[in-house]
C-alpha cells in the first residue's frame, strides 16, 4: 500500500497511458494490412515466421527486419488471431515507455519534473497513434528506452558491461526499424567519450567493444538470411535484387534521406497507397451497410485544415515542424524545448560534470539529432516523428520547472525565458488551433482563459513581490493548461476516431478523413468482399487464391481466408520475384488460376502482356452480381483473369 501511495500519481499517469493506447482499440479492425497479413503468415510455420514472410506460402517477405513482427506473432499464438492481439504489443509499449520516462527523468532530477515527463510523452498526439497501430515504431522507442537507461548506468558506474548491453538493445533496435534505431548513436557517443571517468583511449577501446556487439546484433539476422539459400526462402521486399542489405541501405535508408524522387515514383504512389481498411471478420461490416455510408457534406464531423495531404511533411526547411499537418503531431511544445535548453545551459567543467549534466548533455543531442533530421530529410511518414518524444517530454519537464524557479527568484536575466518562450508558444498554438472550424466548443475558452490568467499573473510577479500569497502556484498551474490542453485533445482524436491505419495519426484532420474514407471506401470494400467470395468458391488446393502485382491488392484475402496469394511485385510493386519463366511454370503446374490486375499495374510489361494474352477476363458480373446494378455505375479498377489451361 505504502508503494501505491507514494507512487499514485506516476500510476495514474500511466493508466492514462494505457487507457489513451488501448481504449476502443476493436475499431483499428487489423490495423495496417500489410503488416497484419504477414502476421498471420508468420503463424504458419516457423520458417515463414523466421524470415518474416508476407504470404502464407512463403513467397515475398515484408521490407522490414523481423523482432516487431516475431513479437506481435508471439501475441497472436497466444491471444488468437484477432485485432486487439495484434496491437496489444504497441500500447503496452506506449505505457513502459512512458514509465521508462518517468525512472529516467527521476533518477537524475526530481519528481516533479519526471512526472511532467512523463504526462508530456503519455498525451503528445503522434505517441497514442503509433501506440494504437501494428506498425513498430512504439517497440523502438522501447528499446532505445532500456539502451539509454544502460548507457548511463555505464557512465555513472564506469562499468564496460553496461555500455555493452546498451549496444545490444541498440542492435535489438536495429532488429525492429533498422537504420532508425541508429538516430541515437551520435548522443550515446558523445555523452559517453565526454562524460565517462576514464582515460580517452579506455574510453575508446571500450566504445570500439560496444560497437562491434551492436553491429553484430545488429546484423545477426540479415546475414542469415543473405547465408541461405535465396531460391528457398521468401524474396526480400523492396529490393531489386533480393539482398537484405539492399533494403538496409536502399529502402530503409538512403531513400528516407534523399526522398524517393529520383525516377521511382510509382514506388512513392504506392508507399503513400492505403491498405489499413477494417477487415470484413474484424469490423463485421454487412455488405448492405456499406452503400449506407454518410457523405463528408452529411457528417458534422467536419475540419478545416491547413495540411495538404493526409502524410503532407512540407519541403526541407529549418521551420518544416512547424508546418500545420507536422505541428499538431509532435511539436506543441517544440518552443518550450528550445527555451529549456538555454535555461539548462551552464558552463561546463568536465572534471566537475555530474550525471545530472550528462542526462542533459545527451537529451539535447539526441533532440538535435531528430530536429536536423525531421527538418532536412527527403522523405517520412509522420509517425516516424514519434521518434523526438522522448526528448521534447524530458527536456520540457526537466527545463519547465527550471524556468519557473528561475522566474521565481529573479536572480538574473533567465527570469525572462519562461515568459517570453510561453508567450510565443501560446501565439503558435492559437494560430494553429484557429485552422480548425469545428473543435470542441469549449476546448478555445479554455485554452484562451488559461493562457490570459497565466499572463496576468506573470504581471503580477513582476509589478509587486507579495501581492498575493498563491501567485506562482495559480500561474503555474494555468501555464499547464494553456499548454498541454489543446495536445491533450490531439490526442484523444485517434481513441473516439479511427486515423489512417497505414499513416497513423492524431488531430482534427482524422475526423474529416474518417468520414470521407468511410463513403469512398465502402464500393470497393463490397467489391473486394464478393471477389474474396468468388476466388474462395473456385480456389483450388494447392495453388495460389490469387496472384497479384502489390501487397495491398492480395493483404485483405489472407487476412480473411489465411490461404496462400501472392504479391510479386511486394508492397512497392517493385520486386524482381517473379520471371516469366516462373510464371509459365507456375501456370502449367496449375499454381497459378486467377491473375488480378489493377489500375496502376495495367502499363505493358512482359508478365501482363502475357496473363492478358493468355488468360481469360472473369466478367465482373460473375462476382458482383448481388450488387451490380450498383457496380455496373462504377468502373473497377481491377481485372481478374483467370488461366482455363491450368491443372
Amino acid at each position: 500500500m505504502n508503494f501505491i501511495k507514494n507512487n499514485k500519481l506516476i500510476i495514474l499517469i500511466c493508466i492514462v497511458s494505457f487507457f489513451l493506447n488501448f481504449y476502443a482499440i476493436t475499431n483499428y479492425g487489423y490495423g495496417n494490412e500489410y503488416y497484419a497479413s504477414a502476421v498471420l503468415s508468420m503463424t504458419k510455420n516457423f520458417k515463414n515466421f523466421f524470415f518474416v514472410s508476407f504470404d502464407p506460402s512463403g513467397m515475398v517477405s515484408v521490407d522490414k527486419p523481423p523482432l516487431g513482427l516475431w513479437i506481435q506473432a508471439i501475441s497472436v499464438l497466444i491471444f488468437g488471431y484477432k485485432g486487439w492481439a495484434l496491437l496489444l504489443p504497441q500500447a503496452l509499449s506506449g505505457t513502459i515507455s512512458c514509465l521508462l520516462i518517468y525512472i529516467l527523468t527521476k533518477k537524475y532530477f526530481n519528481k516533479t519534473s519526471a512526472l511532467i515527463s512523463s504526462l508530456i510523452f503519455a498525451i503528445t498526439p503522434i505517441v497514442v497513434a503509433v501506440s494504437r497501430n501494428n506498425t513498430i515504431d512504439m517497440q523502438l522507442i522501447l528499446v532505445l528506452l532500456i539502451a539509454i537507461l544502460f548507457l548511463f548506468k555505464s557512465i555513472e558506474e564506469n562499468k564496460l558491461i553496461y555500455l555493452i548491453i546498451a549496444g545490444i538493445f541498440i542492435g535489438l533496435g536495429f532488429n525492429i526499424k533498422m537504420l532508425q534505431a541508429y538516430m541515437v548513436v551520435p548522443a550515446f557517443v558523445l555523452t559517453y567519450l565526454i562524460f565517462t571517468k576514464e582515460k580517452f583511449s579506455k574510453k575508446f577501446i571500450n566504445g570500439i567493444i560496444a560497437t562491434i556487439i551492436m553491429v553484430t546484433i545488429s546484423l545477426s539476422w540479415a546475414i542469415a538470411v543473405q547465408l541461405y539459400p535465396s531460391s528457398n526462402r521468401p524474396y526480400v521486399d523492396s529490393t531489386s535484387n533480393n539482398s537484405v542489405f539492399e533494403l538496409i541501405v536502399g529502402h530503409n535508408g538512403i531513400e528516407r534521406i534523399l526522398g524517393r524522387n529520383n525516377g521511382n515514383s510509382n514506388s512513392a504512389k504506392n508507399e503513400n497507397s492505403e491498405m489499413g481498411s477494417i477487415p470484413y471478420k474484424e469490423s463485421k461490416i454487412s455488405e448492405e451497410s456499406l452503400y449506407n455510408a454518410p457523405s463528408k457534406q452529411d457528417s458534422k464531423k467536419t475540419a478545416r485544415t491547413g495540411s495538404v495531404s493526409d502524410d503532407y511533411i512540407g519541403t526541407a526547411s529549418p521551420l518544416r515542424l512547424w508546418i500545420p499537418s507536422i505541428y499538431g503531431q509532435i511539436s506543441w511544445l517544440l518552443t518550450m524545448v528550445f527555451a529549456s535548453i538555454i535555461s539548462l545551459t551552464k558552463k561546463l567543467k568536465t572534471k566537475a560534470s555530474t550525471m545530472k549534466d550528462a542526462a542533459i548533455i545527451f537529451w539535447e543531442i539526441y533532440f538535435f539529432t531528430m530536429f536536423i533530421f525531421f527538418s532536412f530529410a527527403g522523405f517520412y511518414h509522420r509517425y516516424y516523428l514519434s521518434m523526438m518524444a522522448p526528448s521534447i517530454s524530458i527536456l520540457c519537464g526537466i527545463g519547465i520547472l527550471k524556468m519557473i524557479t528561475d522566474f521565481k527568484s529573479k536572480s538574473s536575466w533567465k527570469q525572462f525565458i519562461l515568459p517570453v518562450a510561453f508567450i510565443l508558444t501560446m501565439i503558435l498554438e492559437i494560430k494553429n488551433l484557429l485552422l480548425y472550424d469545428d473543435l470542441p466548443a469549449i476546448l478555445k475558452p479554455i485554452i484562451f482563459i488559461s493562457t490570459f490568467v497565466c499572463i496576468v499573473f506573470m504581471i503580477l510577479h513582476y509589478l509587486k513581490k507579495d501581492i498575493f500569497k498563491y501567485k506562482i502556484k495559480i500561474m503555474s498551474i494555468t501555464l499547464f493548461i494553456s499548454l498541454l490542453t489543446a495536445p491533450f485533445y490531439w490526442a484523444l482524436t485517434p481513441v473516439i476516431y479511427v486515423p489512417s491505419l497505414v499513416k497513423p495519426a492524431a488531430g482534427p484532420d482524422i475526423v474529416a478523413s474518417e468520414t470521407k474514407d468511410t463513403k469512398s471506401g465502402s464500393i470497393s470494400l463490397s467489391e473486394d468482399f464478393q471477389l474474396e467470395q468468388y476466388l474462395l468458391k473456385n480456389y483450388k488446393e494447392g495453388s495460389f487464391l490469387v496472384v497479384a502485382k502489390r501487397s495491398n491488392d492480395v493483404a485483405r484475402f489472407i487476412i480473411d481466408t489465411g490461404l496462400p496469394s501472392y504479391a510479386y511485385g511486394g508492397f512497392l510493386g517493385s520486386d524482381n520475384s517473379l520471371t516469366l519463366d516462373k510464371l509459365k511454370e507456375y501456370v502449367e503446374e496449375g499454381k497459378i488460376t486467377y491473375f488480378l490486375i489493377s489500375d496502376q499495374d495495367k502499363e505493358a510489361s512482359e508478365i501482363t502482356d502475357y496473363v492478358k494474352e493468355h488468360a481469360t477476363l472473369v466478367d465482373m458480373s460473375e462476382y458482383s452480381t448481388k450488387y451490380s446494378k450498383v457496380m455496373n455505375n462504377k468502373k473497377s479498377n481491377k481485372e481478374l483473369y483467370y488461366f482455363n489451361n491450368a491443372k
